[in-house]
């Protein structure tokens, strides 16, 4: 397999994203010894260097992890978040992996003062009661992300009618109640394990976690408050930016 040595992209950049997209078709499984420097460098024509600086960089972002005394091995899976509004199960889905989902609870919620003081967000319902889903989702068998969301009562109700274990908790809302999420605001932050995040994700009480709050729209009403946590070795956050200025703006970006 060769890459294209005519392109302006230089060859370590061409060979790092096609082991990229293999990684994530599947073709390395979790784990494997990893392809040596010299075999990659006949297997796509290339010079010891630009493999070697390939195999670097998917060290550096977390595809491969290097053991002293063994070798370069593939790491975890882990779960990429992108600006486009999907569920858990479509985003692993879409990476060729196989999503699935183990439930811890379905149950109706008061909003006490001491809950509605702890998570702010909450108020967007304004109501007495919530449906709560409680699950732990994982990506080919394994915990990535423990989930804790929130619905209207009625909804809830009916959203919790269905399989949570086999499909995503959007798509139930969207194919059976005709409810779509079509917006969402969304924020992340870093935060320590606590007991009962560090039990369901399989890590230590205080490692570091991703979180994130996520507030659904559909329609312009809000309808979802989900809060999520990730193992911080297994999310990853992509942003595609540009910078636009208008032609006719002078100064300097301050």
């Amino acid at each position: 397999m060769a890459l294209d040595k005519f392109k302006p992209t230089p060859l370590h950049y061409q060979l790092t994203e096609e082991l990229k997209a293999q990684f994530k078709k599947g073709d390395y499984k979790v784990g494997d010894h990893f392809t040596t420097d010299k075999e990659l460098m006949e297997k796509f024509n290339v010079s010891i260097t630009t493999a070697r600086r390939a195999v670097a960089e998917l060290v550096r972002e977390g595809f491969l992890e290097r053991i002293p005394g063994k070798g370069t091995f593939v790491k975890k899976d882990f779960v990429e978040d992108s600006l486009r509004l999907m569920g858990f199960f479509e985003q692993i889905r879409e990476k060729g992996a196989v999503p699935s989902a183990k439930i811890i609870s379905l149950k109706e919620v008061e909003l006490t003062p001491f809950m509605l003081e702890e998570v702010p967000s909450l108020n967007i319902f304004d109501a007495e009661k919530v449906f709560l889903i409680k699950k732990v989702q994982m990506m080919n068998g394994e915990p990535v992300v423990y989930l804790q969301s929130y619905w209207p009562l009625e909804l809830g109700r009916e959203i919790s009618k269905y399989d949570l274990t086999k499909r995503g908790i959007y798509e139930i809302a969207t194919q059976e109640l005709g409810i779509s999420i079509d917006e969402a605001e969304q924020t992340i932050f870093s935060a320590a394990a606590d007991e009962e995040t560090s039990k369901y994700l399989g890590i230590k009480a205080k490692e570091p976690v991703l979180s994130e709050e996520r507030i659904g729209y559909s329609e312009g009403q809000p309808m979802e408050l989900s809060l999520s946590s990730y193992p911080a070795d297994r999310y990853k956050y992509k942003v595609k930016m540009s910078r636009n200025e208008s032609k006719d703006r002078g100064g300097i970006l301050s």
